[in-house]
């Protein structure tokens, strides 16, 4: 009677926890950074360079699930347009490019692909690249979905 309840519990307990877990991937996390002074961006980059060695904090950097503005403050303007002169033109700046790296997707180049090996995938992740003639066992499909997974084919 009792390792029934416990089991219960535990099943309960799982499926509340990846319901959890589905509803947090799908929501943006804002968070404000103050950024007066250059030591300010520095530390903010900093932080977000620590953090960024937790796999699941990357993957939703990446997905765009964490997004990060500036701290108000009373010292910083407010976003009312001003009155320009008329006799004075509006010198544009140049835009800057940004490049980024391209995230790195995992890849499995095995014949036969196993739940074992989907799990072995780090947590966040949410892309798994395999062999074009790579075969899932139907377990690791249903683990994949499961952890929310999208596998891709390669062209090798």
């Amino acid at each position: 009677m009792a390792n029934d309840l416990r089991a219960l519990i535990r099943e309960l307990l799982s499926e509340e926890i990846a319901t959890l877990r589905a509803e947090m991937r799908g929501a943006v996390q804002e968070e404000y950074v103050p950024v007066g002074t250059g030591a300010d961006l520095t530390e903010f980059a900093l932080s977000v360079m620590r953090r960024a060695s937790d796999p699941t904090f990357a993957a939703a950097l990446r997905e765009g699930r964490v997004r990060f503005l500036p701290e108000p403050s009373a010292t910083q303007p407010t976003f009312a347009p001003t009155a320009q002169p008329a006799n004075v033109a509006f010198k544009a700046t140049p835009p800057t490019l940004v490049t980024t790296v391209p995230a790195t997707v995992p890849e499995l180049m095995k014949p036969l692909i196993t739940e074992r090996d989907i799990a072995s995938v780090a947590e966040g992740e949410t892309r798994l690249r395999i062999g074009k003639r790579s075969r899932l066992t139907p377990l690791a499909g249903d683990e994949a979905r499961r952890r929310g997974i999208r596998i891709e084919r390669s062209a090798k």
